[in-house]
């Protein structure tokens, strides 16, 4: 029964070696014949009785060739033609039918069924081996082709290029359905004129594609094969770079006939950060200048522009090398994608662009904001997402970074003037403190100017030596007696007077000024000390120095700082180094080695703005010190905050259990001092003893404790210069307000 029948498997090869043949007939003798003569003649025959045997045998095993009788019992040839080719096309596998009948119109039925051709009973012997060998050699020649071009075409996608075949003569051009999605097409989208190519090349680079593939002359190009970059506009309205690659065929006089070759897109290449992978500068203004250009159309949505730095990325490479700044760049550039994706939260429908404009520098466009005030938790979400620690070669790094952004606005506007809008809104960020955001505003060009006026007087200021010191006394809470003062730097400007340390401190660190004027600060603590060390030998003080992590990190730092203590004749027992308690997790086994050499040589160590840090706490008692300093937020807040007053006594215990002195900062008032007593605070330092004052004013305070034994120090007025200074508590180092 023909239900009974499988189904043909699809043939998957040609059959090496001998062609096999199938012989269906019904008749014993027919079988026999025609197997005699195949087999004879080299073919492997398999013979069965009728049509439902046949397709089971198909089904099963691979043939070249197919003999079928048109009339049998049961499923006849006409109905077994019908199910092969319902698997097999006649390329596939090729069927002749036999017939015992010279009836044109049955024969004309068989081919519009799918016969390749057909013999007549009784079978020529000739007839049959010639029309046997034309159908296998034919069948083996274009299945060696499908498979050529399967071959091809699956090369073609692995490279991922698109290929291209220009015919001269006729004026056409073969687009592979991969050249074609490269520019946004799907295959039926593009016409094979050569015009679909030429006009979507880039005004620019239209004549050097001519010139190179279509000189005037057909046979100055013959045997061409040459290569050339060019810009192709998307269907997206961007520019691509493509690579395009061809060769010449010519004809017997020497013309090109055909032109054929691929086109790579080396987008990536062009416009793409090599170690981040993102968009570069080129590319973002690109993307930049279009949603310009929407913007002015349509008004129809906003869009922001952000110029994000990075803070203090130098030192990452100064003090861990460039290998570490990389990993840097490339896991913070993975947190930003991250967190724009997840902006959509924030503002729905939004895209963004995040690039990479150079160094540690990152751009990012904000498309079809919903709301411009969107920005503010956009840009904390990212300050907030960068801040969280990094391990990287074994170091613990938490980076930040100092954010810019300005929003499209009315009037003419210029990608680079956007950019340069979100570049002076992140330096006004950095200038107030870094690891925050700002929009621009047009008040801060006048900014912008001003700092570019102080960074020139900031560096004829350290060639003059303009800078001086004040001095915040340092009280011993049990006998209320001064037993030190903390050198503070100012900046006396012959244009803008006194200046506090808030205002040019980070501007000296991105200028790469903050060593040369760490070592001024040094050299005018340790001779102040020697002068008062000179002057009141029976009452001795210290005199508190900061040092900024660059300093520390630089290559000769031990033998410069010996150098100067030995040349300015001060006793070391004078002196006490600070350094800030993020210093101690920048590089802790650096850090313990050169703290450990400074102490051998009789100096004290204090930790600066302790409690703001906790991850080293449980470090503590691996660092060579002698002090511990409470962070002033802690200090003053103690009273009415219980957590922080269960950090201070937490500090002053594990001091105490560590064999360190406790100064508490920002001491400001008696109910501050009575508690800190009350505490086992060893010593106080803020403005309810004295705000920073002058070294003349700092030298009556000791000429006043000296001759008196005083409960407290002696209040002494403050000088001129002084006045107006003190009345904000900054903390940048080195030297601020306390």
């Amino acid at each position: 029964m023909e239900s009974q029948a499988s189904p043909p498997a699809k043939l998957h090869t040609a059959t090496p070696g001998a062609n096999r043949v199938l012989i269906v007939d019904d008749e014993l003798v027919n079988r026999e014949l025609l197997s005699h003569a195949l087999t004879r003649n080299g073919y492997v025959t398999t013979k069965v009785t009728n049509g439902t045997e046949a397709l089971e045998k198909i089904g099963a095993e691979p043939f070249d060739l197919v003999l079928l009788d048109v009339i049998m019992p049961g499923m006849d040839g006409m109905q077994c033609l019908a199910k092969i080719r319902e698997q097999f096309s006649m390329t596939e596998l090729p069927v002749i039918m036999v017939t015992g009948e010279q009836d044109r119109e049955r024969l004309l039925q068989a081919f519009r069924a799918g016969a390749n051709d057909y013999i007549t009973k009784p079978v020529d012997r000739e007839i049959l081996l010639i029309r046997a060998s034309t159908h296998t050699q034919l069948r083996a020649t274009l299945i060696a082709l499908r498979y050529s071009e399967e071959r091809y075409a699956l090369a073609a996608r692995g490279s991922n290029d698109g290929l291209w075949d220009w015919d001269i003569i006729r004026s056409e051009v073969y687009y592979s359905p991969r050249w074609k999605s490269m520019l946004g097409y799907s295959d039926h989208e593009i016409s094979n004129s050569p015009e679909e190519w030429l006009s979507r090349i880039h005004a620019d680079d239209l004549p050097k594609f001519q010139a190179t593939f279509l000189p005037p002359k057909e046979a100055a190009y013959c045997g061409l094969n040459a290569s050339c970059e060019l810009r192709m506009i998307h269907r997206d309205g961007t520019y691509r770079w493509m690579m395009c690659r061809g060769v010449s065929v010519c004809n017997s006089v020497g013309h090109t006939e055909r032109l054929a070759g691929s086109l790579t897109d080396v987008t990536e290449g062009k416009v793409g950060d090599a170690l981040t992978g993102l968009p570069n500068r080129l590319l973002f203004l690109d993307r930049l200048s279009r949603v310009i250009d929407r913007y002015q159309r349509q008004r129809t949505s906003q869009f922001a522009v952000m110029f994000l730095d990075l803070d203090n990325f130098k030192l990452v490479n100064d003090s861990l090398g460039h290998d570490a700044g990389d990993k840097l760049l490339i896991t913070l550039s993975e947190r930003l994608q991250t967190c724009l994706r997840g902006c959509d939260s924030i503002s729905r429908n939004m895209s963004s662009t995040l690039a990479r404009h150079g160094g540690d520098e990152f751009t990012i466009l904000l498309e079809d904001l919903r709301d411009p005030s969107d920005m503010e938790l956009i840009t904390q979400r990212i300050l907030s997402e960068i801040r969280k620690p990094i391990e990287i070669d074994g170091q613990s790094i938490t980076p930040s970074a100092s954010i810019g952004w300005t929003v499209g606005h009315e009037g003419d506007l210029a990608p680079e003037d956007l950019l340069r809008e979100a570049d002076t809104a992140m330096y006004n960020a950095k200038s107030r403190g870094r690891n925050q955001a700002r929009q621009y505003t047009p008040a801060m060009q006048a900014e912008a100017a001003n700092r570019l006026e102080m960074e020139n007087e900031l560096r004829q200021a350290l060639r003059k030596r303009e800078f001086l010191l004040h001095y915040q006394p340092l009280i011993e809470n049990q006998s209320n007696r001064i037993v030190g003062f903390e050198a503070l730097v100012r900046w006396q400007s012959p244009s803008r007077g006194l200046v506090p340390p808030f205002k040019f401190i980070t501007l000296a660190e991105e200028l790469g000024l903050i060593v040369p004027l760490g070592w001024q600060i040094f050299e005018m603590a340790c001779e102040q000390a020697a002068r008062w060390q000179r002057d009141f030998p029976d009452y001795p003080v210290n005199v508190n120095v900061n040092f900024s992590l660059k300093q520390l990190y630089q290559p000769n730092f031990l033998e410069d700082f010996k150098s100067k203590v030995q040349a300015i004749g001060v006793a070391p027992q004078r002196i006490c180094v600070e350094v800030t308690e993020s210093i101690l997790m920048e590089n802790p086994d650096l850090i313990i080695q050169i703290l450990g050499e400074i102490r051998g040589l009789g100096m004290k160590i204090a930790v600066d703005d302790f409690g703001t840090g906790y991850s080293s706490l449980a470090y503590l008692h691996r660092f060579p010190m002698d002090v511990v300093k409470i962070d002033r937020s802690f200090v003053t807040s103690m009273l009415t905050s219980h957590e922080s007053l269960q950090i201070v006594k937490t500090v002053i215990d594990l001091a105490r259990s560590l064999r360190l002195k406790v100064t508490a900062e920002g001491v400001e008032r008696e109910e501050h001092y009575q508690k800190l007593k009350e505490l086992g605070c060893d010593y106080s330092q803020g403005y309810l003893w004295s705000k920073p004052v002058a070294a003349e004013s700092a030298t009556k305070m000791l000429e006043s404790a000296s001759e008196q034994n005083q409960q407290r120090p002696t209040m002494v007025p403050p000088l001129e210069s002084e006045l107006g200074l003190g009345t904000s508590n900054f903390n940048t180092l080195p030297g601020s307000n306390k």
